[in-house]
């Protein structure tokens, strides 16, 4: 004779593993700061100063005018950026 508050018989289950997951590992860049600039925007701002001061160097070593170097530094600096930025996107 069974009463109705009983608990219903336990059907056996598989075994319980030892280690049900894999321990964690912690995030390499937990808690840091993502990069302000990119990589990429990094390197092509590089090339494009380098070339604009070479540009300019150049410019001021042939005329010897110091705002024509600077003019020529700068159009170097921008044209160079826009070459570079189309260059590394394909």
């Amino acid at each position: 004779m069974t009463r109705d508050n009983d608990p219903a018989p336990v059907q056996p289950s598989s075994p319980v593993p030892a280690r049900p997951h894999p321990p964690r590992t912690p995030e390499p860049d937990s808690g840091r700061r993502p990069a302000f600039l990119p990589q990429r925007t990094v390197l092509i701002l590089f090339i494009a100063v380098c070339v604009g001061i070479g540009a300019g160097a150049l410019t001021f070593f042939v005329s010897k005018s110091q705002p024509g170097a600077v003019l020529a530094g700068g159009t170097a600096f921008g044209g160079c950026t826009a070459w570079l930025n189309n260059l590394v996107a394909h």
